[in-house]
C-alpha cells in the first residue's frame, strides 16, 4: 500500500504541545502556495532559504516535544519527525511544506543542494512502492533509480553537518561577534544538525524500500530474453491504448477535436486489441502442460524468469479484458472508478505537455499540485485496489498504470532541471539552442564561408553584452543562482563557432589551392596545345608541297631540289588566295 494509503490511518489529532507549530506550517503552506502562484515575480534565492532556515528552527522544536514526551534525549542522533508511531496532521503538513521548499530550491537553480534532494526522495519512494507492489520489474527498471539514489546520498554526505570530503561543515563563531550575530550562526549550526537528520532519515527510507524491492528481482534466463521482450512490447501496447482513450462527450467533442485530446475511435481500438490478443495467443503457445514458458530458441523449458514472464502475461490479459468494454472510444469503468480514470488521464497529459514544453513554461514549483493530486487518489486504494461500487475490479490495471506513468513523468521532469534559477532560464534556453545550432551545423560538415555564422555570433555577443564583471543579474540587480552553467555554456558556444570558423578558412583556402592548380593545368595544356599546333602545320604543308612534284624526274631531282623548293612556294601563291597565302607564312 502506498505511503498516503497507510498515513491516512494515521490519527490526524494533534497534541496540544504542537498546535502551535501545526498553526505555523499552516501559514507558511500557504506563503509558499502564494509566492508559487506568483508568476510576475521571479522567486528569491535569499528569501527561499530564510524561509527554509525558519521551518528547520520549528522542526527542531517540534522533535524536541516529541522527545521530552517519550523519554528520548534531546541530543540523540536520532530524529522523531515522520515517526511512522507518531504520526499526525502536524507531519502531513510538514511533508507539504518540504515539498514545497524543495521544489522552490529547484526553482531557484539549487538543484545539487541538499534541501532539493527531498521532493526527488518522494518521488523514488513512491515509484519504488508501486514496483515492489505490482511485482513485475526486472534489473532495468531499478538501475536508474539506485543510480538517483546513490546520487542524493553524495549531495546528503557532501551537505552533512560532518562530512568526509569537507570535513566539519558547521560555521565557526568567532566570540567576538555580538551577541544577536553569535546566536544567529549556532541557531543555522543546529538546523544543519536536524536538517542532516531529516535527509538521512528519508533517504535511508528509501534505500530499505529500494532493497525490499531488489530482493524479489528475479534473474531472467537469457533463452527467455525474447520471450519477455515481446510481453513487455505487447503490454506497452494495450497500456497505450489503454491511456490514450478517454469516454466521449458530445458536447465537448469539438473542444476535444481542437485540442486533438482523447480521439481514438473504437473501431481502431478494437483492431488494435484484436492484434494483439493474436500475438499473445501465439506466444502462450510456448507454453508447457504446467504453463511454463519454453525458449523459443532452443524450444527447452527454462526455470528463471517464469514468474516474471507469467506476471506480464496475467498483466496482458487483464489489460485485454478492459479494453474490451468500450464505448465511444473510452472504457466503461464501475461509477467509482470512472472519475478517476478522468482526473489520471487529464494529470497524465498535462505532464506529458509539460515534458515537451518544460524548457520555457515549466515551474518547479507547479509539480507540487500535480504531486498533491496524484497523492489523494493513491490514498484512495485499500489493500491496493481502488474501491467500487460493484465490486467489478475490470480497470484496475490501467488505474494502476496511469498513476504509476504520472508519478514516473514527475521524476523525469524534477531529474531534467537544470541548476540555474528561473529568472536565468530564458538565457539559459537561448544558450541552449545556439548550442544546438553549431552543433548541428558541425555535424552537417560544418559552413562554406564565415558570412554563414553571422547570426550566431551576433546572438552569442548580444548575450555576452548582459554579463556585468562577468555576471549575469537578475532584473533586481541581484545575481541568481546558475552563473557556473551559463558561463560554462557561452564559453562552449565561443568556442565551436571559432572551430567552424577555423574549419571554413581551410576549406575556403583548399578550394583555392584546388582552383589555382586546376587553372595551371589548364594553362599548360592549352600551351601544350598552341606548340604542337604551331610544330605540326608547317610539315603538315611542306609535305603537301613535296608530293605535289613526287612526279618529276628522279634524275634531275637533286640538281634542281633549290629551284624545285622555291618554284612550289610560288606556285602556291600563283594558286592560292591572297588569304591562304597569307595564313601559310
Amino acid at each position: 500500500m502506498s505511503a498516503i494509503a497507510s498515513n491516512s490511518q494515521h490519527p490526524q489529532d494533534v497534541p496540544e504541545e504542537e498546535e502551535k507549530i501545526l498553526n505555523y506550517l499552516l501559514g507558511v503552506r500557504s506563503l509558499l502556495g502564494q509566492l508559487k502562484q506568483n508568476r510576475r515575480q521571479y522567486l528569491n534565492s535569499k528569501e527561499v532559504q530564510t524561509i527554509y532556515q525558519q521551518v528547520l528552527t520549528k522542526v527542531r522544536e517540534l522533535d524536541e516535544i516529541r522527545k521530552n514526551s517519550h523519554d528520548t534525549p534531546s541530543n540523540s542522533a536520532t530524529t522523531l519527525i515522520h515517526s511512522s508511531e507518531l504520526h499526525n496532521r502536524v507531519d502531513s503538513v510538514l511533508d507539504d511544506v518540504f515539498q514545497l521548499l524543495s521544489l522552490c530550491f529547484l526553482t531557484v537553480g539549487l538543484k545539487n543542494s541538499a534541501p532539493a534532494t527531498y521532493a526527488s526522495l518522494s518521488t523514488v519512494q513512491r515509484l519504488l512502492e508501486h514496483l515492489n507492489e505490482s511485482n513485475v520489474f526486472t534489473h532495468h527498471d531499478l538501475r536508474p533509480i539506485k543510480e538517483r539514489l546513490l546520487e542524493i546520498s553524495k549531495i546528503v554526505e557532501d551537505s552533512s553537518y560532518k562530512s568526509d570530503s569537507f570535513g566539519e561543515n558547521l560555521e565557526v563563531i568567532d566570540e567576538k561577534l555580538p551577541e544577536a550575530e553569535r546566536e544567529f550562526y549556532e541557531e543555522r549550526n543546529k538546523n544543519k544538525i536536524e536538517e542532516d537528520l531529516l535527509l538521512r532519515a528519508k533517504l535511508q527510507h528509501c534505500l530499505d524500500e529500494y532493497h525490499s524491492t531488489e530482493s524479489k528481482v528475479e534473474e531472467i534466463d537469457p533463452h527467455l530474453t525474447s520471450i519477455m521482450e515481446k510481453l513487455f512490447e505487447i503490454r506497452r501496447g494495450l497500456l497505450s491504448l489503454a491511456a490514450s482513450s478517454k469516454k466521449s462527450n458530445p458536447s465537448l467533442e469539438k473542444d476535444m477535436q481542437t485540442e486533438g485530446k482523447y480521439l481514438m475511435s473504437q473501431e481502431y481500438v478494437e483492431e488494435k486489441v484484436r492484434a494483439l490478443e493474436k500475438e499473445l495467443t501465439e506466444l502462450e503457445s510456448h507454453r508447457d502442460e504446467n504453463g511454463k514458458f519454453k525458449s523459443l530458441e532452443t524450444n527447452e523449458v527454462e526455470e528463471k524468469g517464469q514468474g516474471v514472464l507469467n506476471g506480464l502475461l496475467d498483466d496482458c490479459h487483464d489489460l485485454i479484458n478492459d479494453l474490451s468494454h468500450q464505448k465511444n472510444g473510452g472504457i466503461e469503468l464501475d461509477a467509482k472508478l470512472q472519475p478517476i480514470y478522468e482526473q489520471l488521464i487529464d494529470i497524465k497529459t498535462s505532464l506529458e505537455n509539460l515534458l515537451v514544453t518544460r524548457r520555457w513554461t515549466l515551474r518547479e514549483t507547479d509539480l507540487f499540485t500535480f504531486q498533491k493530486q496524484l497523492g489523494e487518489i493513491d490514498g484512495l486504494r485499500v489493500n491496493g485496489k481502488f474501491p467500487t461500487a460493484s465490486g467489478d475490479s475490470k480497470g484496475q490495471s490501467i488505474l494502476l498504470y496511469l498513476l504509476r506513468r504520472s508519478y514516473a513523468i514527475i521524476y523525469k521532469l524534477l531529474e531534467s532541471s537544470e541548476p540555474v534559477s528561473e529568472s536565468l532560464q530564458p538565457i539559459h534556453n537561448q544558450l541552449s539552442t545556439v548550442r544546438r545550432c553549431l552543433l548541428e551545423l558541425k555535424r552537417m560538415g560544418g559552413v562554406n564561408n564565415g558570412r554563414e555564422l553571422y547570426p550566431y555570433q551576433m546572438k552569442l555577443a548580444s548575450l555576452d553584452n548582459l554579463r556585468v564583471d562577468g555576471k549575469f543579474y537578475d532584473s533586481d540587480g541581484n545575481v541568481p543562482e546558475g552563473q557556473g552553467t551559463l558561463n560554462a555554456l557561452l564559453a562552449e558556444c565561443f568556442d565551436i563557432l571559432h572551430e567552424l570558423k577555423i574549419e571554413a578558412q581551410e576549406r575556403a583556402e583548399a578550394e583555392s589551392a584546388q582552383q589555382s592548380e586546376a587553372e595551371q593545368d589548364d594553362a599548360n595544356a592549352r600551351a601544350t596545345d598552341n606548340e604542337s599546333s604551331r610544330n605540326d602545320q608547317p610539315i603538315a604543308r611542306y609535305l603537301d608541297a613535296h608530293n605535289q612534284y613526287s612526279n618529276e624526274d628522279e634524275d634531275d631531282e637533286d640538281e634542281e631540289n633549290d629551284d624545285a623548293s622555291e618554284r612550289s612556294y610560288v606556285d602556291e601563291e600563283d594558286l592560292d588566295t591572297e588569304a591562304s597565302a597569307h595564313n601559310f607564312h
